[in-house]
């Protein structure tokens, strides 16, 4: 099956199911995390194990990256070899996956100083054990971004569905058995067998299938493959680069602030990655699988105004009832006072910025879609570099532990704003697309007011959110009103045609 054409409705609705499905597990692994480690040094010691495994791979599994691997594997679905090329992919990706491992695991204790200097001795040690453990998921991780890409080139969506789902599972099985035995190790273990799992999994499936073989496949032909792969890449390169910079930078700044600040920062955008996660990766892959659109800026329209009505009143609902948010799902057992302070503030820099990612990234696969690769990373580098400004400036102003997690937040938000700003100009008809912004602040703002009006005026966190989720479905009403009138005259002729029809038959 192809994902081109009229599909595009089926295949985003597919990709945003897996989505769905992730989230809910995803966010389940994080209260659960919340409840048993809280924002404690096991918390951070995990998360920053993530980070440090991950750095050195992103120029392997960076969401730049499956704007390559789509576009090889569905240019190699025209020729007789393409279940060879995507087994010549798959071992390129897996020796040069573990090599990149090798010198993780090598030079271990010196990048865990590197990435998280401003832990304690205790912390560092606790990191480094962790690091040990999960680099060995590494190359699995690597491979089964190649084969989710080859899927997805295929008009298939099960990998890149399950993947995110059985990780969450995984590590939530980590957290039980961390309970059982009170041995944090097993969060890594969890980490590394999900992902060696799985890729397993994906690479049975994909050779059963027809769809992946290295049958008659030489050396030669490997590197050749390799060579193609890495010379598409090197347009894309700076991208992982500025992307985990930004990363280490976060990490290593927020690891100064106070014990629990790189957990907190991960809690908070666990909550603001719902957009992002639901909407622009499914629809950015999702777009990504079509030929290149014939009028890019009607599609950037089409795009634009129904997103906006959704995001940027939600953008500001979460920075008026980001405490309450907070609270009400996290506040419970490990996770106490500090934690609250410090996820809340970062959730409140984190949403001024929620509604331009969630755009910034679906337009960018427009230009990914067009073959403009070279633009799209000049965009995405300028807004990493923006974030990695920022927050190295942040240490200057010395500031308190809450104030500093509510400033990476805003970091963020930065770099998302920048991000959406340079692909709408590239473009083109910026001042259009400026405009249909400008219209969508008017229910922002609206939100803003009547979020300020009930935190003063409802006493009570739950009936405070629910008259807090009234008043944004409002604001969406009044958004979909000015932003889609098209729509909304559709709907009424609708409306009136069912009840004259309805008063002719009585």
């Amino acid at each position: 099956m192809s994902a081109s054409g009229p599909s595009l409705k089926r295949f985003s609705a597919l990709l945003i199911s897996g989505a769905l499905a992730s989230k809910m597990l995803g966010f389940g692994r994080e209260v659960l995390m919340a409840h048993v480690l809280g924002a404690s040094l096991v918390a951070d010691g995990f998360r920053a194990a993530m980070a440090a495994v991950l750095i050195p791979l992103a120029f392997l599994q960076n969401e730049s990256v499956p704007a390559i691997m789509i576009p090889m594997h569905r240019e190699a679905l025209q020729r007789p070899d393409a279940a060879r090329s995507l087994g010549a992919l798959t071992i390129v990706i897996a020796v040069v996956s573990s090599l990149v491992t090798a010198i993780i695991l090598l030079l271990g204790e010196l990048w865990v100083n590197a990435v998280v200097g401003g832990f304690s001795a205790e912390g560092r040690e606790l990191t480094l054990h962790f690091v040990r453990m999960m680099a060995f998921g590494m190359p699995a991780s690597a491979v089964l971004n190649v084969l989710a890409a080859g899927e997805i080139a295929l008009g298939r969506t099960r990998l890149t569905n399950v993947r995110a789902s059985l990780l969450n599972v995984a590590v939530i099985g980590g957290i039980g058995l961390l309970v059982l035995t009170g041995d944090a190790y097993m969060l890594a273990c969890a980490f590394t067998v999900a992902f060696n799992g799985l890729a397993a999994w994906g690479l049975f499936t994909l050779w059963r299938d027809g769809a992946l073989s290295v049958s008659g496949l030489t050396a030669g032909m490997v590197i050749e493959k390799g060579f193609e792969f890495f010379r598409r890449l090197r347009v894309l390169l700076a991208l992982p680069l500025a992307e985990q910079g930004n990363v280490w930078i976060e990490r290593f700044t927020a690891s100064r602030l106070t014990t629990g600040a790189v957990a907190s920062l991960d809690y908070a955008r666990s909550l603001t990655e719902s957009a992002l996660l639901l909407i622009s990766q499914p629809l950015g892959m999702a777009v990504l699988s079509q030929h290149a659109p014939r009028d890019p800026r009607a599609q950037t329209e089409a795009l634009l105004r129904p997103l906006l009505a959704l995001t940027l009143p939600a953008s500001a609902f979460l920075l008026v009832f980001s405490i309450d948010i907070v609270r009400l799902i996290y506040f419970r057992g490990a996770f106490g006072d500090e934690a609250l302070l410090l996820t809340s503030h970062a959730l409140k820099g984190i949403a001024c910025g929620v509604w331009a990612a969630t755009l910034g990234w679906i337009l960018i696969r427009l230009l990914n879609g067009a073959g403009r690769n070279g633009v799209a990373a000049v965009i995405i580098v300028s807004a990493y570099l923006a974030n990695m400004g920022f927050n190295l400036l942040m240490p200057l102003f010395d500031p308190s532990p809450a104030a500093g997690m509510q400033l990476l937040g805003v970091g963020e938000a930065i770099r998302s704003l920048v991000l959406l700003s340079g692909v709408v100009f590239v473009l083109g008809d910026a001042r259009k697309l400026l405009l249909v912004i400008g219209l969508a602040l008017l229910p922002t703002a609206l939100m803003v007011v009547l979020g300020l009006m009930i935190q003063t005026s409802v006493p009570g966190l739950l009936p405070r959110l629910f008259a807090g989720g009234l008043a944004y479905l409002l604001c969406l009403a009044f958004a979909i009103g000015i932003l889609l009138p098209a729509v909304v005259g559709t709907a009424l002729r609708h409306v009136r045609r069912t009840f004259k029809m309805k008063g002719e038959l009585s």
